[in-house]
């Protein structure tokens, strides 16, 4: 009998996780692209996101080139005193109607022409009005959001019969690691597909976290299936990115397409798209993408839906396991005529500003 059926290993947790990310990168590439972070100590994991106000909005309602009352679509950019821009006309605030969304405004500021502005027209904050020897302002500030996630649970069992444990098979030297590698993998799959398609999801002993796909929803691109992908869209949404704020820290971006995808990318021509190399430190290939915003990594993700691809910031992606919960195989022993083990492991996914990312679906097929 193998070491590994031995009695005295009953009952001793055996950590998985390395050899979980030795595993096939090309079946699970985002969990080779990410690796795995540090434990939370809850079922529901928080954390707390900060962010600055908003610097512009449009116009809601059709403004005349006499109208000192402008409606816009979010009111929380604006503060009395402020100096906003219209068009060419700059506009001094003298009072917000959150509840209304409904800016009251001098018009003509500074010598500028007063002008008519139609629906979904930018409405811009320059600055604040300085009066020399003013008192204090009084002072704003936007509060944290809260964001969480909901660890799951991913298990199976491995099982070999009391005969399979005592003959030889062909080519095997040890019939329960081979078959506790397979479950491995089968496990590592099963994480991939959640990190990306996960629904949050909680009834009290059963959890699902929520994947990438249903965090990132201001920059989400839909051609309907009625448009190829073509590098203006990719652009598109780099520069929606771009115009949230997720380029300002830098970030770590790499654009994951399904293989169907990936072909497309590769039709955008040599100016566009660099060689195609191995990446030795997740094994998968990896070619390059020049665009108005910088160059980026292109991955293949299979796991992804085939009309689809997400631009996403590594930096602000997270594969947390529960406290003691990363993937573990324990022994269980003999149970009748077969020996059994079990893995286990609970996970959940965290990603912090949604809007630093961006997801284009409904490619044509």
């Amino acid at each position: 009998m193998s070491k590994i059926l031995s009695g005295a290993l009953i009952g001793k947790r055996e950590s998985v996780t390395d050899q979980l990310l030795l595993l096939n990168p090309y079946q699970t590439p985002l969990l080779s692209m990410l690796g795995f972070g540090e434990s939370v100590n809850q079922t529901e994991h928080i954390w707390y996101e900060d962010s600055m106000f908003e610097q512009e909005s449009t116009v809601a309602t059709a403004l005349t080139d006499s109208a000192t009352a402008l409606v816009v679509a979010d009111a929380e950019p604006f503060r009395v005193n402020q100096v906003i821009k219209v068009g060419e006309e700059m506009l001094l605030v003298t009072a917000v109607n959150v509840g209304t969304k409904t800016l009251t405004v001098q018009r003509g500021y500074a010598g500028t022409t007063a002008a008519a502005a139609d629906v979904g027209a930018q409405v811009e904050v320059l600055f604040v009005e300085g009066v020399e020897g003013a008192d204090a302002r009084a002072a704003r500030s936007k509060a944290r959001v809260k964001r969480s996630n909901i660890t799951q649970i991913f298990d199976d069992t491995v099982s070999i019969s009391g005969t399979a444990a005592a003959v030889s098979n062909y080519g095997i030297d040890n019939l329960y690691e081979y078959e506790k590698s397979k479950k491995l993998l089968e496990l590592a799959l099963q994480l991939e597909k959640a990190a990306i398609s996960g629904i949050k999801f909680d009834t009290g002993n059963v959890r699902q976290m929520g994947g990438l796909r249903s965090f990132i929803t201001t920059n989400v691109t839909n051609l309907s299936g009625t448009d190829d992908l073509t590098l203006d869209v990719i652009t598109d949404s780099l520069q929606d990115i771009y115009g949230k704020g997720g380029f300002k820290t830098g970030g770590q971006y790499e654009i994951m397409v399904p293989a169907k995808q990936k072909r497309a990318v590769g039709k955008f021509g040599t100016d566009a798209v660099t060689i195609e190399r191995g990446d030795s430190g997740r094994g998968t290939v990896v070619s390059y993408l020049t665009t108005d915003f910088g160059e980026f990594p292109v991955s293949i993700n299979d796991n992804l839906a085939s009309d689809e691809i997400m631009i996403v910031d590594k930096n602000r992606i997270k594969i947390r396991p529960l406290q003691g919960r990363d993937f573990a195989h324990e022994y269980l022993g003999k149970q009748g005529d077969y020996y059994a083990g079990q893995i286990v492991g609970e996970y959940t996914i965290e990603l912090h500003q949604e809007a630093a990312h961006a997801r284009i679906k409904g490619i044509k097929s």
